[in-house]
């Protein structure tokens, strides 16, 4: 089962952000939520979602899975605390 099919508690626009910003808004998302949700970041920085994004999630002990949007313009990256 994918995390978006686990249920996705709240979603963050981190669009039109470089880095380090999208990672600052996911450790601001994962901050305050609570142990078993899922987080959906809307990501349109390439970097953030391949190299940055996984290695936070890595380091946090976090599940992540990412998907292209339908537009091809940007990425639902998911993290589960």
């Amino acid at each position: 089962m994918s995390l978006k099919e686990e249920g996705v508690v709240n979603t963050i626009d981190c669009k039109g952000q470089k880095c380090p910003y999208p990672n600052l808004s996911a450790k601001k998302g994962m901050k305050a939520a609570n142990e078993g949700d899922v987080i959906e970041f809307l990501v349109d920085y390439e970097p953030a979602v391949r190299e940055s994004l996984p290695t936070l999630c890595k380091a946090g002990g976090w599940s992540c899975d990412v998907e292209e949007d339908e537009s091809g313009t940007f990425w639902h990256f998911y993290i589960k605390k």
